[in-house]
């Protein structure tokens, strides 16, 4: 590509924000300090000291997100001073340092344009200059890097900076078409299965995102962006739709979050073709749905590969969402809260699950070393879910139309604790016509004569104990009364958890882990208790609305 050696004079349109975050983050910005990985940032933010994943996310700039939902003078000052803070302190791109990571890079020009807003009121032409300048200098370092990124969506970062600028920015348009064409076609040979390999949720949102975000600025600019483009967001859609809770939030699984506020359903309507959910698994996880309740589960063994740096031993953990309000969660993503809390939203405990003797249904690498990633190498072999035929066969899972008349009906079931103790898991669950009742039976047993030996060998004279765990959101109240757990929903809906008495269940603390947060939310998780005695044991629960059942 020819090099152009003048420097935009500014933009061709105006730039509109396309990304808005958390007004609560934004406030503690406003304050003058940062939450970030666990460590709060304060004064000058870029001559902090931080961990390489922090400084990543310090310096693409994502925060802005935050400030932009604040909407203040006071938030727009405060932006316009880290971003110009910024520029002056680098005054030059340099490929090898971590900030000028292409995905980083790529990052930090879209969130620069799209909050142009609050960047450049009360600049003259001079005072502009310097941001115009490294808006350009950004995008000839892209221009030149951006096939050094990783693939899957730091590729996608660093390609969607280099065409989103250059479709904004005067005299850059000679880079626009060729990087637009360069990102359809990663993202069309990417495929589904590279960008869905992670199985979080929230990451394959951000990947659409990008690809939205880029195909509406060529239509605002009159460009004809290529038709992978539009084809690979056909693709991505149905996937994100069957992930979409009831509430227009992503289930958290695998170190993915709920989502940016808006940005599923915005993504959502920019696809073309028919709305409809992904036939049977999505991404591995199977979502029932009956009228305005929706439930979704993770039936299938947690990512490996680079992937399994951020998996969670999540198998058959569920969430379950009544109409606008969750009620049943997983604690969700712990990696903005430090590294403690990062390792321990991972395990089993922390999802709505059965975990069997403090033993996760995957385990991180016993042998790590020091300076070595924590990594799930043990997990499950075999995960299965669907329905049963008449013969008592499995089928591929098929609920029906959310407005079905027949109870929605899933048989899942894991090995996860085969090689360990000799036990398969599994989970039968029933979701009434009208979402108000969800019944589930969870059963640990010992399948065959091989399984029963090692079973025998490990279980203790007291019986080998497990818990059937229910993480509620933070803004459902719960109490026990007898042998029921009666919950009250922020609408004034009751709900009430009940169960065979196999078990015993109780009360106990949980938290929800939300990266807009700048703390973890306390909250409650109901607790079953049993003990397994011999080769098999089942326990059956209910949770409904009050006067449903």
């Amino acid at each position: 590509m020819t090099e152009i050696a003048a420097a935009p004079r500014g933009f061709l349109r105006r730039p509109e924000p396309k990304a808005i975050g958390h007004p609560g983050r934004g406030e503690h910005i406003v304050a003058g300090e940062m939450h970030l990985g666990g460590i709060a940032v304060s004064g000058d933010f870029f001559a902090a000291d931080l961990p390489p994943s922090i400084a990543a996310e310090l310096n693409g700039f994502g925060w802005l997100d935050d400030l932009a939902a604040v909407g203040t003078p006071k938030a727009r000052a405060v932006a316009q001073d880290h971003v110009l803070r910024w520029i002056r302190r680098h005054p030059e791109a340099r490929p090898d340092a971590p900030e000028w990571a292409p995905e980083i890079a790529g990052r930090r020009v879209l969130r620069w344009i799209f909050h142009a807003g609050m960047i450049l009121p009360g600049l003259d032409r001079d005072g502009a200059g310097p941001y115009f300048r490294a808006l350009d200098q950004h995008l000839n370092h892209l221009r030149d890097s951006w096939y050094d990124s990783e693939d899957g969506l730091c590729r996608l970062e660093a390609l969607a900076g280099l065409a989103i600028g250059a479709m904004y920015l005067r005299d850059r348009q000679a880079l626009a078409l060729p990087a637009l064409i360069a990102l359809a076609e990663e993202a069309d040979a990417m495929g589904l299965d590279t960008l869905t390999e992670a199985r979080a949720p929230e990451s394959l949102l951000d990947a659409m995102a990008l690809l939205v975000w880029a195909q509406e600025v060529a239509d605002e600019a009159g460009l004809d962006a290529p038709a992978e483009l539009r084809g690979i967001i056909g693709q991505i859609a149905p996937v994100l739709r069957a992930l979409r809770h009831a509430d227009g939030a992503l289930p958290c699984f695998h170190g993915g979050g709920r989502g940016a506020a808006g940005r599923l359903d915005r993504c959502l309507r920019a696809a073309e073709g028919a709305a409809l959910p992904a036939h049977g698994l999505a991404m591995g996880f199977a979502r029932m749905a009956r009228a305005r309740t929706t439930l979704i589960l993770d039936a299938a063994p947690p990512p490996g590969g680079p992937a399994a740096v951020r998996a969670h031993a999540s198998t058959l953990a569920f969430e379950l969402t009544v109409a606008r309000q969750p009620l049943i969660v997983n604690c969700g993503p712990g990696d903005g809260f430090g590294p403690l809390w990062a390792k321990a939203s991972r395990a089993t405990p922390c999802h709505s699950a059965v975990c069997l003797a403090g033993l996760s249904s995957s385990r991180l690498n016993p042998n790590r070393q020091e300076g070595e990633p924590d990594i799930l190498t043990e997990r499950p072999d075999l995960v299965w879910a669907g329905d049963c035929d008449a013969l008592g066969n499995l089928t591929a899972p098929d609920f029906g139309p959310a407005h079905a008349p027949e109870p929605a009906h899933l048989l899942a079931g894991h090995d996860g604790w085969l090689a360990s103790h000799g036990l398969t898991h599994l989970r039968e669950l029933w979701l009434d016509p009208d979402g108000l009742g969800l019944k589930g039976e969870d059963s640990l047993a010992a399948l065959d004569a091989s399984a029963q030996a090692r079973l025998d060998r490990v279980r203790p004279e007291e019986g080998l104990g497990f818990d059937i765990r229910f993480h509620l959101h933070p803004e459902v109240q719960a109490r026990i009364e007898g042998a029921e757990v009666h919950l009250t929903l922020p609408t004034g809906d009751a709900w009430v958890f009940s169960h065979d008495g196999v078990g015993q269940a109780r009360l106990e603390a949980s938290c929800l882990l939300d990266r807009a947060l700048a703390e973890p939310r306390p909250s409650r998780q109901i607790v079953i208790s049993a003990s397994l005695q011999g080769r098999a044991i089942q326990i059956g629960w209910t949770l409904a609305r009050s006067g449903a059942r």
